[in-house]
């Protein structure tokens, strides 16, 4: 259950992001990882989408995932989030 830790700690930050912002819709959410890390892309998008199902401000939002190149220090990082404001 390592990706609902993520995926939690990722809501917590996007939430604040939307308030700050008037956020309508979160349309992506790009990471990069941890070469070594196992989050895995299916399973990051399957808990993310049955914690969001009924909020629309995520409807069909998806996470899409990079691998780092070379090991860095957290096991993700927030490359960017496409919003529609």
């Amino acid at each position: 259950m390592h990706e609902f830790s993520v995926v939690d700690n990722l809501l917590k930050i996007i939430e604040k992001i939307c308030q700050e912002n008037n956020v309508k819709k979160v349309l992506k959410i790009n990471l990069k990882i941890n070469p070594y890390s196992c989050l895995d892309e299916d399973n990051l998008n399957f808990i993310f989408s049955s914690i969001v199902k009924n909020n629309p401000i995520y409807k069909d939002a998806k996470i899409k995932i990079k691998k780092a190149l070379a090991p860095i220090e957290r096991g993700y990082i927030i490359e960017d989030i496409e919003i529609e404001v």
